[in-house]
């Protein structure tokens, strides 16, 4: 896996977001479809833009996990069935399914798509947490740790993780989410080093719009941590 993390930009409800994320330097761009969540689209809006990515998209090969295309998507689903996850992946041609709620290994084997294609979250708030990481890498899955909020909070919080219990983690594998912001970038990159990074509310003004400016000095101070840390 390269040095340089990916970006995941997640909670995108709009084509012009999509655009923005895309072409400022995000890997992957990620639609919510949980309906419970503040950044919530439906998988007929989500399908509109797509398509539309689809059809003007460069030539410029991405690489996120397993996949190799122009333009990644993400889906991601919470508690969802697997049948109607499955439907909505072949409609709306999604290349990464995420599952951010308490989906378990039967579920994984019940839902039945390639493990290298899946973002298993974990929440987590104490060491004894850790071992849910485990046991999903054990069922071959890919891990994003978020910070634990409460019960039935699946995300978006901008809550971040405390970075001092996942350090005896190799974290060159691992997607870190929540409160990423482009003032704590350089100290993520310097501290864990993860493959991936996600974020969504740090660089919004509301739920599921996010603001230019705030994405543009992400990705400015990114890439000059990026560059610091490999020297």
């Amino acid at each position: 896996m390269s040095d340089i993390p990916k970006i995941k930009i997640c909670g995108i409800t709009n084509i012009n977001d999509a655009y923005n994320a895309l072409d400022m330097g995000a890997d992957t761009i990620g639609f919510v479809f949980y309906k419970k969540s503040k950044r919530y689209i439906s998988p007929e809006a989500a399908k509109v833009i797509i398509e539309e990515l689809r059809k003007t998209a460069g030539k410029n090969i991405k690489n996120f996990l397993s996949v190799k295309r122009n333009i990644i998507i993400t889906g991601v689903f919470v508690n969802e069935d697997p049948e109607n996850i499955k439907k909505i992946v072949k409609e709306l041609d999604i290349d990464i399914i995420q599952l951010s709620g308490r989906e378990s290994s039967d579920y994984l084997k019940e839902l039945d798509i390639d493990k290298k294609l899946i973002l298993k979250a974990v929440h987590i708030k104490e060491e004894s947490d850790l071992d849910m990481i485990y046991e999903y890498k054990k069922a071959g899955v890919n891990i994003l740790i978020d910070a634990f909020v409460g019960e039935d909070v699946y995300g978006g919080t901008g809550i971040p993780v405390n970075l001092n219990i996942i350090k005896q983690l190799n974290t060159r594998d691992l997607i870190l989410a929540g409160g990423i912001d482009p003032d704590n970038i350089k100290y993520i990159i310097k501290s864990i080093g993860p493959y991936g990074i996600d974020l969504s509310s740090k660089i919004e003004d509301l739920p599921g719009i996010k603001n230019y400016d705030k994405m543009a000095l992400f990705f400015k101070n990114f890439r000059r941590a990026s560059y610091e840390t490999a020297r």
